[in-house]
């Protein structure tokens, strides 16, 4: 605006001085109005360039800022085992799976774009394991691989369910080596106060996944991981176990579809053929046992699958972590449905949890019980766990712990199943 003004004025002077002085040459009239217009339209052209110049320069400032926290957001995750690829400062497909597999880990909503809190969170939770705060929590690296120290970073209470005190050795500056037990090393560290206990059923719950775990994970992170020899909420330690199942769900999927050869649309339209095809199967949920529901299931996919049980199976891995991972509560239950149709009974823990909270299916909430004690019976007689096999044991006695406190019945129910079709997956060695 203010360049039009000088260009204004700048006529108006020129045709003042015109008229005044009669110029009798009009030729050299036109020059000086011309010259007087071209003197400011200059400057202001070798200004614009010194503030494109200027422009440029902060614009690769901010550029070079954002890719050294791109590179250290990628450091992070390969280090805790969320593969990122090459640390080269640009977020690519696999960087954004990365961070949503890591979102999904720590109950955040898995967007694949880390909101400030989450990416502080990971690349401090990677400075301090590099600085030897992981050697404090041996038994977790074992069970849970390096990103168990997010949780154990997090909540100090967290390794308690490893049993007990972790102990470890560090290298101090001096070179000395020092061993330390993790309950002392954090006994002095400042606690959140305690929140009243937070009843997630009835109109606590909420439709979508995502922000079920986000409200238990909030919980956890103010009260302490749940244990079987301390359960007061039974709905709050159920749902730890689910979305501890959820996230370790969604890393099997990423594995997996990272290693056929179909794209994710073609998986994607896939698994929503599954999940509306499980629907009879669904259905019976609200009134059968899990027998019931994986004989129809299993009819099901025979025609589905053309009988080929091993891609059925393949299909029921990806797809569960993909409906969890895009909150699609149909998709996730109709793969759980599928898993079962292939004789894996351990899955009848998702569909507990998806009743218990009604995820995708308006059963009663009672009915959870029969499916968390199908799971159970079945891990208990040697049938290798749908998620999390390091963490059997306790798992199992947290789920079962849960069911006593929340005083129902816990009857145990049988389970057998044999384990337009969908293109057979070709899962290499996995």
């Amino acid at each position: 605006m203010k360049q039009s003004n000088r260009i204004s004025a700048a006529l108006a002077a020129a045709m003042m001085l015109t008229t005044t002085t009669a110029m009798a040459d009009s030729n050299l009239g036109a020059f000086a109005v011309g010259a007087a217009v071209g003197a400011i339209v200059n400057q202001q052209v070798n200004n614009n360039k010194k503030k494109r110049t200027t422009t440029t320069q902060r614009t690769y400032s901010n550029n070079s800022y954002q890719r050294q926290q791109n590179r250290e957001v990628q450091s992070a995750l390969n280090a805790f085992g969320f593969p990122a690829g090459t640390v080269d400062g640009s977020l690519g497909s696999r960087s954004r799976g990365a961070i949503s597999t890591y979102q999904a880990y720590m109950g955040y909503p898995a967007t694949g774009y880390l909101e400030e809190y989450q990416r502080v969170n990971l690349v401090s939770s990677h400075q301090r394991m590099q600085a030897g705060g992981g050697n404090a929590y041996p038994q977790v690296v074992a069970s849970e691989g390096t990103r168990g120290l997010l949780k154990a970073f997090a909540d100090p209470n967290y390794a308690n369910r490893y049993g007990g005190a972790q102990t470890g050795n560090s290298v101090t500056a001096s070179g000395q080596v020092q061993t330390f037990n993790q309950n002392e090393t954090y006994a002095a560290a400042a606690q959140p106060a305690p929140l009243a206990p937070l009843s997630l059923s009835g109109a606590q719950s909420s439709a979508s996944m995502v922000s079920h775990c986000k409200i238990v994970n909030s919980q956890t992170q103010a009260n302490g991981v749940i244990l079987a020899s301390n359960v007061t909420n039974p709905d709050q330690a159920l749902g730890e176990q689910f979305c501890e199942a959820r996230a370790d769900a969604i890393r099997q999927s990423d594995a997996l579809r990272a290693s056929v050869d179909q794209s994710d649309a073609q998986l994607r339209a896939g698994c929503s053929q599954i999940a509306d095809a499980m629907a009879p199967a669904i259905a019976q949920i609200s009134g059968a046992g899990a027998a019931s529901v994986a004989v129809t299931a299993q009819q099901t996919a025979n025609t589905l699958f053309n009988g080929d049980m091993a891609t059925a199976t393949g299909y029921g891995q990806i797809c569960l972590g993909l409906g969890y991972r895009e909150d699609d509560a149909k998709m996730a239950l109709g793969a759980a449905t599928v898993m079962l149709a292939a004789g894996r009974a351990p899955y009848s823990e998702f569909v507990g949890h998806h009743v218990r909270w009604g995820f995708g299916t308006d059963a009663p909430r009672g009915g959870s019980t029969g499916w968390y004690e199908t799971a159970l019976t079945a891990m208990e007689n040697g049938a290798e766990p749908a998620v999390l096999p390091g963490q059997t044991k306790s798992r199992n006695a947290i789920i079962r712990a849960s069911l006593i406190s929340s005083g129902v019945a816990a009857p145990v129910k049988a389970f057998s199943a044999s384990g337009g079709g969908l293109p057979t997956l070709n899962l290499g060695d996995n």
